[in-house]
């Protein structure tokens, strides 16, 4: 009909949405957050209601319809008609008002940010007054009505971006003002599930304890075992309420606890945080939560069940593996992969099992790190293998629990090799209360129970009479475990015995080679697993014999887990334990620690005991009995101070100024592209297929990386060059060294130069 304008637009693009659609979408989004989270205010549903009309604009409109770039920030005009409409004298509009005004853009760091101060009208000649004026205003009131029935437009209003800098002077550290934050972070939260084709945030309804045991049982019928109810450690840990800790040897079942112990915490929607090292563990664990926990459609499976996600650096090549094992067509399972990826960043998916690097990130201030603070509020986070990391990682997660206990939530911490004196520290930071700590039973099987028989080598693992064991063992029937303290000696010794078929599990292949390589069931295919330090953690993968260098205790007793792991039988499973000296090790683990390891290792063979879980427990004892070593307990304390200081200045809206060296420390690697396929990264970036491009990236410890750089620098030969012209911001590095499909990044071969250019 002639007279009626069309209505206005809100996206371009995806769901194409008029203005009003899209505005009543977020509005939705903030009340179904306010159902998980009840302490929202009201007043949130109001600033979804304003935080587009700027898009009323008509060089926005025109700027959809195709037109040219409109070039000023739509939410400072919808922050100014807020301002018009409420007091902002009353802390809780104005709390509204500046989560509206940076629901896209932060207000700065050290300086006004360069989007508002192009929208300031400090003189009568200002952007801002012309684009001001190009607000529809009947539109507008027309399609928010009643709303903007008593709002009168004035034209000389200034611009609400002359106001940033008081306002960055008066915004709060996170945790003097979490209301701030939170508000923030379920705003952004609702525009970013609304812009999407996500939908809203899913509640978990079926994450339940009913469907666990059902689950279990299901699991255990399957192999023709009956579940007889849960053992009395993991009832303990289902009557638990509030932060506990949970000590227990592998294969005690753990996870089930763990899981016990959210399901009777949670009594609504709240978030679940699994929490592990290594991503290769982190991968199986999610699939083994599909299983465990599927939606309400049934939906089972990893990028299928909405209720779990996947969040760590590379989770989009975890589901692309997902959808090519279900046959989907290359292209399709990239559209899915990505999808999900992105659906996993939001506030989405109930159930995350994520890096504890991902949680820490947040507090260093990553944008829309309020989007994560709200999903921590009240959460419940479970960290499992908290001995696996270093001293200055405990020292960060020492910070991070303190963290979370002042955003309500609960944690839950599990180990099953943590010396007395650290898991007390731990326990303080955590809040847990001395009768939280949960124990297997001193009449459970497993505290007595020997499933492998140490035996102390004093060669080093490349020596030819462990070869001749190795190969002994293999000619016997068994499936043999080699453990290497580093990469290149992982690739040395598979190559020595390259006529076995060793199968080599280490981090210097390609991330799409490390997709496919590391997928449980490829790996208890395999009679000779070669690996580094990945294979201590949570894989649940058994051999029947092991190799070992020598290591810390801890990572030593983590390693043997992957040997009889099940008790499948054998009284006790052998594991050869490699003691002669070896520098690279040393330069890895502390030398103090090795020889108390060793030392103890020697005793205890002598002694012709069995080595059960209260013999772990003693031996780590032995080794820790301060907790950590002095260089580990310095690095600790160290990185505990710094990071502290980090969340203390954490502000809401605002970029993060903090110790970049700090925040490095969270990346050990540097990411690099073999020249062996460079001119493919070329096809597939000039083709604009950035995940196929990404499955070419190697992650190399940087250690390794420098002893690389250097021995080529004496040699006189190159060793890497970067690609501005693929990624200007972020070049690509092509690292010149040779690429072996069967042992991965050779750092001690240098590659044959080849180079095109096709872009």
């Amino acid at each position: 009909m002639s007279g009626i304008s069309p209505p206005l637009k809100a996206k371009s693009a995806g769901k194409r949405q008029t203005l009003r659609e899209h505005t009543d979408d977020v509005v939705n989004g903030t009340r179904r957050l306010r159902e998980f989270w009840p302490n929202l205010p009201a007043e949130l549903e109001t600033a979804a209601l304003f935080h587009d009309m700027g898009k009323a604009a008509l060089g926005f409109q025109n700027m959809l319809a195709g037109d040219e770039r409109w070039d000023f920030r739509h939410e400072v005009l919808s922050a100014a008609i807020f301002a018009e409409c409420f007091e902002l004298d009353d802390p809780k509009w104005r709390r509204a008002y500046l989560a509206l005004l940076t629901h896209h853009k932060n207000l700065g760091g050290r300086d006004v940010s360069d989007a508002f101060q192009k929208c300031t009208s400090f003189t009568k000649s200002s952007r801002w007054f012309g684009k001001w004026g190009e607000l529809n205003i009947a539109a507008l009131k027309n399609e928010f009505s009643p709303t903007l029935d008593g709002w009168n437009f004035d034209p000389k209003i200034p611009s609400p971006a002359n106001a940033v800098v008081d306002w960055m002077d008066e915004v709060k550290p996170v945790f003097q003002d979490l209301e701030t934050a939170r508000f923030r972070g379920a705003l952004v939260a609702s525009d970013h599930l609304a812009s999407s084709e996500i939908g809203e945030a899913l509640d978990g309804k079926t994450i339940t304890r009913e469907n666990l045991e059902f689950n279990v049982a299901s699991q255990l019928q399957a192999r023709s075992a009956t579940f007889n109810g849960w053992k009395k450690m993991q009832a303990d840990c289902a009557a638990t309420t509030g932060n506990a800790l949970l000590v227990a040897p592998t294969g005690a079942g753990k996870t089930e606890a763990a899981l016990l112990w959210a399901l009777n915490n949670r009594k609504g929607a709240e978030r679940i945080f699994y929490v592990l090292p290594y991503q290769v563990s982190i991968n199986a664990m999610a699939k083994r939560l599909c299983e465990l926990f599927p939606d309400e459609n049934g939906n089972s499976k990893l990028g299928e069940n909405g209720n779990v996600a996947v969040v760590h650096s590379n989770s989009d090549l975890a589901y692309l593996q997902e959808s090519l094992r279900d046959d989907a067509p290359r292209e399709e399972a990239e559209r899915i992969a990505k999808a999900n990826k992105s659906a996993a960043r939001q506030l989405y998916a109930p159930l995350k099992v994520t890096t504890v690097y991902q949680l820490l990130n947040l507090f260093f201030g990553r944008k829309f790190f309020e989007v994560g603070l709200l999903e921590l509020s009240d959460s419940l986070v479970i960290f499992d293998e908290i001995h696996a990391y270093d001293g200055h990682t405990i020292g960060l997660i020492s910070v991070l629990l303190d963290c979370l206990h002042q955003l309500g939530a609960r944690a839950f911490i599990m180990t099953a090799t943590l010396p007395e004196n650290l898991k007390n520290q731990l326990r303080e930071a955590a809040h847990i209360a001395p009768e939280k700590e949960i124990r297997l039973p001193a009449d459970d099987r497993l505290q007595s129970e020997a499933r492998r028989q140490i035996a102390v080598r004093e060669e080093t693992i490349q020596d030819e009479a462990i070869e001749t064991e190795i190969r002994d063992q293999l000619k016997n029937g068994k499936r043999v475990a080699v453990v290497c303290n580093t990469v290149q000696k992982a690739i040395d010794l598979c190559q020595m015995l390259e006529d076995c078929a060793p199968y080599p599990v280490h981090s210097r292949f390609t991330l799409g080679d490390r997709a496919r390589r590391e997928q449980k069931e490829e790996i208890e295919k395999q009679p000779l697993v070669i690996a580094t330090q990945v294979i201590e953690v949570s894989l649940d993968v058994s051999f029947d014999a092991m190799f070992t260098e020598l290591a810390p205790a801890d990572a030593l007793l983590q390693r043997f887990g992957r040997v009889n792991r099940h008790g499948d039988g054998q009284i006790s499973a052998p594991v050869w334990i490699c003691c002669g000296e070896d520098i690279p090790s040393q330069k890895i683990y502390d030398a103090q620690l090795l020889q108390s390891t060793a030392r103890w290792a020697r005793d205890f063979e002598n002694s012709g005991q069995p080595l059960n879980f209260a013999a772990s427990l003693r031996w780590m004892e032995q080794v820790y009995p301060q907790g950590l070593s002095e260089t580990e307990k310095l690095a600790m304390d160290e990185a505990q101070s710094g990071f502290k200081s980090v969340v203390e200045n954490l502000k809401p809206m605002l970029d993060p100024t903090i110790n970049p060296d700090l925040e490095m420390t969270l990346f050990e690697t540097i990411q690099v592209v073999p020249s062996k396929f460079e001119k493919r990264l070329e096809e597939e970036v000039c083709a604009k297929n950035y995940l196929a491009a990404k499955e070419l990236i190697v992650n190399v410890n940087l250690r390794s990386w420098f002893g690389a750089e250097w021995k080529s620098k004496q040699q006189g030969l190159e060793h890497l060059r970067e690609r501005p012209d693929l990624h200007p911001t972020r070049p690509y590095k092509i690292a010149l060294y040779r690429y072996d499909d069967k042992f991965g990044l050779l750092l001690n071969e240098h590659a044959d130069e080849s180079r095109s250019n096709i872009c």
